[in-house]
């Protein structure tokens, strides 16, 4: 295809191997021009290096090309080759100039990008090519490059013997050849013919010479291959290990969405440094097995090792995981099938039509439909079904496994009725364990993947490793630069001038990248060549483009002095260049986690005794520790997700700096005058100008307003204060002393492991934090699964989609035709004490708009399952959208055409499981069609989920409300909607309609409980995310009413609580507010805890969702 195809080849080449045979196979020719043969698109002398190749037939091999392709090289592409009949040549207009061109010409182009999207145009002008290496290719690689390191004269027979087998074989034709030539020139009687004759003896003679030796050389390479195979599992490890390396490319960063799996890109060649490193350095020892064992262990721990130090601390447990999951699966103890019901679990069953769940006291709807799949699964090659009759034993054992659920550590307690079915099965127990611990809590996900590691892999594979900057220094040279992958808050810079000056290189250069940092870079780089001195190029997020030009400079200078060692930091960035990312030595810096952590990196970097000595005063190293704990505590809520704050804001030192440069000042200006501090202007200074500057949430800026109401107040200059308001075994209290070091002393003494109460949540915000760790880690993982099935079992994935799309294509709901339901509205009776009906009544209008939505949402799901079952059966084109839709279905996820239009805007609701998702869909028919055939008067309650605009449903209340009190002059902006929580817990026991106003139901609470019989907050139930609010009456008041209910609600003000559409808490999804009573506490209590109202279960899992 590269050398016959009629138009150029575009190859897609992230190994690199393609290049390397196109250089080799052109080799003569590239040495002819070096210069002129070999270049980028990026190369100011392309056009030059166009002309000299095209004129003197010669080849140009691009490399590099990414997604576009230079303009220049159209006429090219396209092969416009004009003859000119006077001069008697071909030429080819080449930007402004004629070129003489040569047919010996050969262009080729090769991308390192693995998955890049050319345009229509691009790929029709050339031959697309995919170069990318196989699992099972770069197996064959392997075992040729083991073979030649552990067994060199084998590699060397094999090689002599297959040359034999080809001349050998050669020597047959060329007989065959010379016999058929004298047969067909012979004259006369062939009988006389005494030379034909002898041609012939001759002939079979060495015909059975040459088969003798083609039997001898292919029982010889039988014997030799029997031998090669004794390390085809090196090869076959090596090629997964390699496999686990790149599907990391696939990994976002699931606060900021940010692609950090693109800075994880890795080369072949650096794979195979680790290979080769792992076969030399590996225990020699007999037999052959043995060996191979050793070289194993070595090669998986050594990638293990070099993979662990450029990861981010959130995905090395995921990459372990899934290095252990594919060790099982190519060794045939689980199948892939195995993998997806670990992954996936329930997500793909629709509630309604499953037994409905008996254990709602204790058990949620997610864990019982997990429960429910686990019962129809197979576990290992021999399809073991050890959960068959699960269901069924968790009802006749319900304390037992009652007792199992809530355990603190599930993942080390005996499993009822199945225990020692598991300890049984050796080889897949702990994985069935691991399945177990997932469906039914996913919140132990998380360490019971530990466990599976450390039985799987080893102990040493979960153990605490750290790689030292001499480890790393060892490792670099001049042409291998080291990348440190920064978060906020981290700086190698001190490390590094640390081991300059052990080496001898101190001072470095450093580079801080930036507009207009190039050209200084540039000198920088180019002094350090000669010398050997060491670079430091910093923040090289901001300078991408000058990073491809140091790639090609470390590639293509031809002497770099041995010394030179090059640093670069970096934020992650998509824009960072490819070939750069697969020479370094990638490690990343990530400061430690918690309170402790946050504090002694404060109190060592920041703060120091001179610090402590600006204002000599006790009331300033007072708000400055107070200070320093509230930096650290609002830094480190982020890692509960949405109920720590809304929207993941990246605080960083800066902030503290300005709130303790403001602190010093105000402070001269007042107490060392002889004023009082004032506090509102702190608070104001802190909360709502340094820290506040970067909020953009207004729930948020009520929480860190809160803190600064709760910390900097008079409060802290008592010696009784503690930041902790609750009984516990250290107390959070503030040193008094005037020496750096009583408050480092002291910073040791804080736990290392944080508890949510310290922030001001409740313990259950732990278990939010690891379902949401467990949520984001397996969507990841499925989404670096192959779309594949075991070919021994199961399905293809082509007939599981297909079956899966005719399944729900079968339950969707019948069209909605507007003419019809428009009609009915038409007909359909307003809110009492009104004349208005049909289209004049607001509530009607709403339910009008609610069918449209559903309608179009109806016809875009069948629509698209037809023409995905079209595509499969091969009779439309499987295009890309649908070949995304497809490995939707496959994964359980739900297809982005179904929730969202093309400008992104949402149309439909977001679930995280295609099963639930599609319960959602029946449900929201259900209520629709009930409200649409029998009228208001059959709903006593409306399931406000249910609607895909739920603030229009209350906007109609309002203004139906505001026209029942027409005699009443009220006016639509001077009412707002007012709340009632009602004693009644489901709707089915609403008797009555309301006069005015509606009752909803669906909300469940986050972060508090509802007391219904009593009517006001309470703490969380232990282990219980949410619980369900009881039903809610909603109307509508004028404003100086709702002010005079509020003042009279008990001893605190009502809590203004946020009631969401999802879990993600954001003001795109916020539906309004309500009050409710505060109880004992008051509301900054409540908002430290993060309470709201969210109108979509925790339970039906983690929104988690591609950028």
């Amino acid at each position: 295809m590269v050398t016959r195809s009629s138009r150029y080849p575009l190859m897609i080449d992230p190994q690199g191997q393609a290049l390397a045979w196109i250089k080799n196979k052109e080799r003569k020719r590239i040495a002819l021009e070096p210069t002129m043969c070999v270049t980028t698109l990026g190369n100011r002398s392309l056009k030059d290096q166009l002309e000299c190749t095209i004129s003197h037939g010669l080849c140009l091999v691009i490399e590099n090309v990414e997604n576009e392709m230079d303009p220049l090289l159209d006429p090219v592409l396209e092969k416009a080759v004009v003859f000119k009949a006077q001069a008697k040549k071909w030429i080819i207009r080449i930007g402004d100039a004629n070129v003489d061109y040569d047919e010996r010409f050969c262009l080729y182009m090769t991308s390192r990008l693995p998955n890049p999207h050319f345009s229509p145009e691009l790929s029709a002008k050339t031959t697309v090519i995919d170069f990318t290496v196989t699992l099972r290719g770069l197996e064959q690689q392997l075992l040729g490059r083991v073979l030649n390191m552990e067994q060199r004269t084998l590699e060397e027979m094999l090689a002599g013997l297959k040359e034999e087998t080809t001349k050998g074989t050669k020597e047959l034709q060329t007989l065959g050849k010379q016999l058929l030539e004298r047969l067909s020139n012979a004259k006369g009687n062939l009988l006389d013919d005494t030379q034909l004759i002898e041609v012939l003896a001759n002939t079979k003679a060495k015909a059975k010479e040459v088969e003798a030796k083609l039997s001898e050389a292919k029982q010889r390479t039988v014997e030799i291959d029997e031998k090669r195979e004794q390390f085809r599992p090196v090869a076959t490890r090596g090629s997964l290990m390699y496999f686990n390396m790149t599907d990391m490319i696939l990994v976002n960063n699931p606060i900021t969405l940010q692609p950090s799996g693109w800075m994880y890109n890795c080369s072949l060649d650096q794979f195979l440094e680790r290979f080769d490193f792992s076969i030399k350095n590996s225990d020699k020892v007999q037999p052959t097995s043995k060996r191979v064992d050793r070289i194993i262990d070595s090669l998986t721990y050594k990638v293990y090792r070099y993979m662990n130090r450029g990861l981010f601390e959130r995905d090395k447990m995921m990459f372990k995981l899934m290095v252990a999951l594919k060790i099982m699966v190519v060794n045939g103890e689980l199948t892939s099938e195995d993998v997806l019901i670990f992954l996936k679990a329930g997500g793909s069953l629709d509630k309604n039509n499953e037994r409905s769940n008996p254990f709602m006291k204790w058990m949620g709807e997610k864990a019982w439909l997990n429960a429910i799949q686990l019962t129809r699964h197979g576990f290992g090659r021999d399809q073991i079904p050890i959960f068959r009759d699960l269901t069924d034993l968790l009802q006749r054992n319900e304390l037992g496994w009652r007792k199992w659920f809530d355990e603190s550590e599930p993942e080390n307690s005996p499993v009822p009725e199945y225990e020692d079915r598991i300890v049984m099965e050796r080889t897949i127990g702990p994985f069935i364990r691991l399945a177990l611990v997932r469906a039914l809590r996913e919140d132990r996900v998380g360490i019971a993947s530990a466990q599976f590691v450390d039985k799987q892999l080893g102990p040493k594979y979960t153990a605490p490793v750290s790689d030292t900057i001499t480890d790393i220094y060892e490792e670099c040279s001049a042409r291998k630069p080291v990348l440190y992958l920064l978060s906020a808050g981290t700086d190698p810079t001190n490390m590094i001038d640390e081991l300059a000056k052990r080496k001898k290189k101190f001072p470095t250069d450093k580079v801080s990248m930036g507009e207009g940092q190039e050209k200084v870079a540039r000198e920088k780089n180019g002094a350090a060549f000669l010398t050997g001195g060491w670079v430091i190029l910093q923040n090289c997020h901001l300078g991408t483009d000058y990073m491809n030009e140091v790639e090609e400079v470390l590639t293509k200078t031809p002497e770099i002095h041995a010394n030179y060692r090059l640093w670069i930091t970096c934020e992650i960035t998509s824009r960072f260049p490819i070939g750069l990312l697969q020479m370094c030595i990638k490690v990343t810096l990530e400061p430690p986690a918690g309170l402790k952590a946050s504090l002694h990196r404060t109190y060592t970097t920041m703060v120091t005794q001179e610090t402590l000595d600006k204002v000599d005063h006790e009331k300033w190293r007072t708000l400055l520790f107070t200070v320093a704990v509230l930096h650290s505590v609002v830094q480190e809520r982020r890692k509960f997700g949405a109920i720590g704050w809304c929207v993941p804001y990246e605080f960083n030192n800066s902030d503290l700096d300005a709130s303790l440069l403001f602190l010093e000042k105000h402070l001269s200006s007042t107490i060392l005058v002889g004023l009082p501090l004032t506090w509102n202007t702190i608070q104001y200074m802190i909360a709502e100008v340094q820290y506040g500057g970067r909020i953009t949430d207004d729930l948020d800026r009520d929480l860190i307003n809160t803190y600064a109401a709760k910390w900097l107040c008079d409060e802290i200059f008592k010696p009784s204060f503690s930041f902790n308001n609750y009984h516990a075994e250290f107390s959070y209290q503030i040193p008094d002393a005037m020496d750096i070091g009583v408050y480092r002393d002291y910073i040791e003494t804080i736990p290392p492991v944080d508890s949510p109460l310290i922030f001001g949540l409740h313990p259950n915000a732990d278990i939010t934090y690891r379902i949401k760790e467990a949520a984001e880690m397996l969507t990841t993982i499925i989404e670096t699964q192959p779309k594949e099935s075991s070919a021994s079992v199961g399905k293809s994935v082509d007939e599981q989609v297909k079956e899966s799309a005719s399944d729900l294509i079968a339950k969707l709901p019948l069209d909605l035709v507007e003419e019809v339901f428009r009609a009915q509205i038409q007909k359909m009776k307003g809110p009492p004490r009104i004349e208005d009906r049909g289209f004049g009544a607001p509530l009607n209008i709403f339910l009008f708009q609610e069918l449209q939505r559903l309608q179009n949402i109806i016809s875009i799901v069948r629509s698209n399952l037809d023409n995905l079952v079209m595509a499969i059966d091969g009779t439309v084109v499987m295009t890309l959208d649908l070949l995304e839709d497809l490995n939707c279905i496959f994964d359980s996820r739900v297809p982005r055409g179904w929730t969202h239009d093309a400008s992104g805007a949402e149309i439909s609701w977001l679930q995280p499981t295609l099963g639930s998702w599609a319960t959602g869909l029946t449900d929201r028919y259900s209520q629709l069609n009930t409200w649409l055939e029998f009228g208001r008067k059959e709903m006593k309650s409306f399931w406000i989920t249910g609607f895909t605009n739920a603030q229009g449903f209350l906007t109609g209340i309002r203004q139906e409300v505001t026209r029942q009190h027409k005699r009443d002059q009220w006016a639509l902006d001077e009412v707002v909607t007012h709340t009632e929580v009602l004693t009644l817990d489901t709707p089915d026991r609403v008797r009555e309609l309301p006069e005015e106003g509606q009752n909803i139901h669906g909300l469940f609470i986050e972060g508090g409980k509802w007391n219904r019989l009593e009517g006001k907050l309470e703490e969380s139930e232990a282990k219980k995310l949410q619980q369900n609010m009881p039903v809610i009456y909603v109307t509508a008041v004028e404003v100086k009413t709702l002010k005079a209910m509020n003042s009279s609600s008990g001893p605190f003000p009502s809590f203004n609580a946020a009631v969401y559409k999802y879990p993600r808490r954001n003001d795109r999804y916020l539906i309004f507010r309500l009050l409710l009573r505060s109880g004992e506490h008051h509301p900054h209590h409540w908002r430290l805890r993060g309470v709201c109202l969210v109108a979509q279960a925790l339970s039906e899992g983690s929104l988690v969702h591609k950028s």
